[in-house]
């Protein structure tokens, strides 16, 4: 058996005989984003919609350096809407007679936040402008990655902290960016094997997970 030597790539229309789709996922994040199981019953395709031959594994693998970049820009968006409403809220909400902000533990939380959402916008700016071919480097693109994913579920719970109750009602955002930015921790690779993808290219080697 040619096992992932085997692997390549096709491209099937919707409509092809065959083809069919079970029901929508229900997610705890990604609600805007369709989610179902894909079946294949004797689907067959013209020659011309091979995308990669057989044995073109490692070539899907390498677009995965790209996936990864775009999903950290998903987490940085999460992360920097919530901290610009927290930033917002703070100057809004009064407690003993002045705003929150005036309160130095929430000047040190700003702070924090908005140093991980700048530290990772430029992380994801090293992996896109140092790309090879059209491609960022699987170590680029995973420390983006893994830095970013990370980065959104802390700054969304902070900032959900930081709003109290308004944070955790659904009648506003923040509860649905910190629901999302867990999933884009798991979307694309988690966050463990991009940890595992940046040692194998520190130490020069893949290492075999299976033994």
């Amino acid at each position: 058996e040619p096992g992932a030597r085997g692997i390549g790539a096709v491209y099937v229309e919707k409509n092809t005989p065959g083809l069919s789709f079970g029901k929508p996922e229900q997610l705890m994040g990604f609600r805007g984003i369709a989610s179902a199981d894909i079946f294949f019953d004797a689907v067959s395709v013209p020659l011309d919609h091979l995308v990669v031959p057989a044995g073109g594994f490692k070539q899907l693998m390498q677009a995965f350096d790209l996936e990864r970049c775009g999903n950290a820009t998903m987490s940085l968006g999460l992360a920097a809407g919530a901290l610009e409403d927290a930033v917002d809220y703070v100057q809004e909400r009064q407690q003993f007679g002045k705003p929150i902000v005036d309160f130095q533990a929430v000047q040190l939380k700003l702070a924090e936040m908005a140093m991980r959402v700048e530290g990772t916008r430029l992380l994801i700016q090293r992996a896109a402008q140092n790309a090879n071919d059209g491609l960022p480097s699987i170590y680029e693109s995973s420390v983006a990655k893994c830095f970013a994913n990370e980065m959104a579920r802390e700054v969304c719970g902070h900032a959900l902290q930081l709003l109290g109750a308004y944070g955790y009602s659904k009648a506003y955002p923040m509860e649905q960016r910190l629901r999302d930015a867990w999933g884009w921790g798991i979307a694309g690779g988690t966050i463990d094997i991009q940890k595992v993808n940046i040692a194998a290219a520190l130490i020069g080697r893949r290492f075999d997970q299976r033994t």
